[in-house]
C-alpha cells in the first residue's frame, strides 16, 4: 500500500470546474493509491456548497463562512490532513493519465526534496504553461515554457528554482515544520515564497516531466486582484537575494521563455526586457559555442 496522500483543494464558486476536477481525481486514482481529499469551501455563493455536501467516502469538506484565500485555507487543511504527503491542487487543474506516480517517484530518487511539481498545459490548447519556475534579471518569477508546443525536458526529473502550487507535492512534516504558506500573500506568490524559504534551508524543487496535466489558470474569483501587492511583498523579502542567485542561475531559461512570448503574446512584450533577453540568450549561446 502506498503512503497516505492528502489532496488539498481550496474552492470558491466555479462549480463546474470543481466537479470536473473531482471527476478527474476519481478517474485517475481509483484504488491504486491510498488517499484522502480535503476541500475548503472558501465562501462560495453558487451551488458549490450543495455539491460538496454530497461527497462522501474519501472526501472531507470544510465550509468557511468568508473568503480566506489560498494560503490560509491550505495551511488550515494541512493541519487537518492525515497523510504523509500533501498534494496541493487547484480546482481549475485537471489531472489525467499516470500523473501521480512520477511525482511520488521523485522522493525515492532524490535527496532533500522540497516541492515536486509537474508539467501543465493550457486547457483546450496545444500550448504548455508550466514546466518549472524561473526568475528574470529583475527578480520576478515566470513559468518556463509558457506558450511552448513541446515539452523541453520530456521524461526527465529536473530541478527548478520554484514550482507552481496549482499542482504540487510535498511531505506534510516538512510543510508544517516551515510554517506552510506565508499568509501575508493573498492568492499569489505564496508558492514562490515557500519554495525560496525551503531552498535556503537546503531543499531542492523538482518537476516530474512525465506528469502532465491540464490547467485553465486563474479561474478563481479574485485570483489576480492582489498581483502587484503580492509581487511587491515578495521583492521586499527576497528581491536582492533572488537577483544575486536565482536570476543568475536562471538567465538562459528566462531569456528563452521570454523571447518565445513574441509568438503568442506579442502585445505583452516589454521592448527593453525583450532586447535584454535577446542579448542574454545570444551571449550565452556564443560562450557555449566557444567552449565547443
Amino acid at each position: 500500500m502506498s503512503p497516505l496522500i492528502s489532496i488539498l483543494i481550496s474552492v470558491r464558486d466555479q462549480l463546474a470546474l470543481t466537479q470536473k476536477c473531482i471527476k478527474c481525481l476519481n478517474d485517475t486514482l481509483a484504488e491504486d493509491f491510498n488517499y484522502e481529499v480535503l476541500i475548503a469551501n472558501d465562501g462560495s455563493t453558487d451551488g458549490t456548497t450543495d455539491y460538496l455536501n454530497s461527497l462522501s467516502g474519501r472526501f472531507r469538506v470544510f465550509h468557511r463562512e468568508k473568503s480566506n484565500g489560498f494560503a490560509k485555507n491550505n495551511n488550515w487543511l494541512a493541519k487537518e490532513a492525515k497523510g504523509e504527503y500533501l498534494l496541493f491542487l487547484n480546482n481549475d487543474a485537471f489531472v489525467k493519465g499516470n500523473w501521480l506516480h512520477p511525482m511520488l517517484n521523485v522522493f525515492m530518487q532524490k535527496k532533500n526534496v522540497g516541492f515536486v511539481g509537474n508539467v501543465q498545459k493550457l486547457c483546450n490548447s496545444n500550448r504548455f504553461d508550466h514546466m518549472g519556475v524561473v526568475f528574470s534579471p529583475y527578480g520576478n518569477p515566470r513559468h518556463y515554457g509558457q506558450g511552448f508546443f513541446t515539452n523541453s525536458f520530456k521524461g526527465e526529473i529536473r530541478e527548478w528554482s520554484a514550482v507552481t502550487a496549482a499542482c504540487c507535492l510535498i511531505r506534510r512534516k516538512l510543510f508544517l515544520e516551515h510554517k506552510g504558506f506565508n499568509e501575508e500573500y493573498l492568492n499569489g506568490c505564496e508558492d514562490v515564497d515557500l519554495c525560496l524559504r525551503l531552498k535556503r534551508a537546503g531543499y531542492s524543487h523538482y518537476v516530474a516531466h512525465e506528469s502532465v496535466i491540464d490547467h485553465i489558470k486563474g479561474a478563481t474569483t479574485g485570483r489576480k486582484d492582489r498581483n502587484e501587492e503580492n509581487f511587491d511583498l515578495l521583492m521586499e523579502k527576497f528581491g536582492i537575494d533572488i537577483r544575486a542567485n536565482e536570476s543568475v542561475h536562471d538567465c538562459i531559461l528566462h531569456a528563452k521563455t521570454y523571447l518565445f512570448r513574441l509568438f503568442f503574446r506579442p502585445f505583452g512584450i516589454n521592448l527593453c526586457k525583450y532586447i535584454h533577453a535577446l542579448l542574454i540568450y545570444s551571449r550565452v549561446c556564443s560562450l557555449r559555442a566557444e567552449k565547443d
